[in-house]
């Protein structure tokens, strides 16, 4: 199975490359910031899949992230999760936390080297209303709980909706490290219907987007002070940044990928297509330096490549890394 050291040593060898690779639009929620449900249900046959997941090795991959819809409805996804191991890729998975504990177990068991669970509040209510579905925050919980107990390694996945600005972000990440004893990483919002991916932001208002920069500011204080927060800390930064210096730009299209069940490639949710892995040459952007959004899935796997070119930069988030090592090692 796949290592950290296994991952450390392809990194040293220039493999710096990340595909966010969503398998299928099946879904089993209707949430309110995904439009993913409103598409016909469709996958990628595991075929096709492998065939993927052979290009990504064969060309400095290193990370391949298993998104959808929600992925395990794929019906071969521990299967396609044991293959990308083979193949020397490091897995990972978010799941809306509605699939089985067999599941859990065979993705451990696959090699899966992390997994998100969605959570989107502390209120099981508002989490129903988010998510579409009944006794959503229950599954949620319990999907965590026992990935932990076969010692997955796995955290609470967290998208900033409006619910939370108002109420209270340090709330969430309270009953996140302390009730359920897990790290918590944030998706940042944000409005997207370009490509096959959609997105909606839902903060339309001055005062939301207030209450927005003010979370971002409570989550990366939280950080500082060594609360169990899995997002990169000069990204926080660069979310709260006033002005065009970035401690790091977003490299979507050059080192970061959005793929989809078409095998479309994207630098990323707010761009075109770049070509397709069956039956173009593939195009890959070269010197990117975008700064036009902030979504988590391109901007933070972005930080690899660009690390070891600036002492500032490592050194800035060595700091960080520091306090949340023993999470992620």
């Amino acid at each position: 199975m796949v290592s950290l050291k296994n991952v450390a040593s392809k990194f040293l060898k220039g493999h710096h490359n990340t595909a966010v690779f969503a398998l299928t639009t099946k879904c089993n929620c209707k949430c309110i910031m995904c439009g993913m449900y409103k598409n016909p249900p469709e996958l990628m046959e595991f075929e096709d899949v492998k065939k993927v997941l052979k290009f990504l090795a064969e060309n400095k991959f290193i990370v391949v992230y298993f998104t959808g819809g929600e992925p395990t409805l794929h019906p071969n996804i521990v299967e396609i999760v044991e293959f990308a191991d083979r193949l020397g890729l490091a897995t990972s998975l978010t799941t809306n936390g509605t699939l089985t504990k067999n599941q859990l177990k065979g993705l451990k068991d696959a090699g899966l080297m992390l997994l998100s669970v969605s959570i989107d509040h502390w209120n099981p209510e508002i989490c129903e209303k988010i998510r579409g579905v009944k006794g959503i925050m229950q599954k949620q919980e319990e999907a965590i709980l026992y990935a932990k107990k076969i010692g997955l390694k796995v955290y609470a996945l967290v998208y900033i909706n409006p619910w939370l600005v108002v109420d209270g972000i340090e709330k969430i990440i309270d009953y996140v490290n302390f009730n359920l004893g897990a790290p918590i990483g944030f998706c940042y919002p944000t409005q997207s219907e370009v490509n096959t991916f959609k997105l909606y932001g839902d903060f339309y208002n001055n005062e939301l987007n207030k209450k927005l920069r003010d979370s971002v500011e409570k989550i990366l204080k939280l950080k500082k002070l060594g609360y169990n927060i899995l997002n990169v800390g000069t990204y926080l930064e660069d979310i709260l940044s006033s002005n065009k210096t970035r401690n790091f730009y977003c490299k979507g299209g050059e080192n970061v990928f959005y793929i989809d069940w078409h095998g479309d490639v994207y630098p990323c949710f707010l761009r075109g297509k770049l070509f397709n892995i069956f039956r173009d040459k593939p195009k890959i952007l070269r010197n990117v330096k975008c700064d036009d959004c902030f979504i988590n899935c391109f901007r933070e796997p972005s930080l690899l490549p660009q690390i070891f070119r600036s002492p500032k930069l490592l050194v800035k988030e060595a700091m960080y890394f520091f306090k949340v090592k023993n999470m992620i090692i």
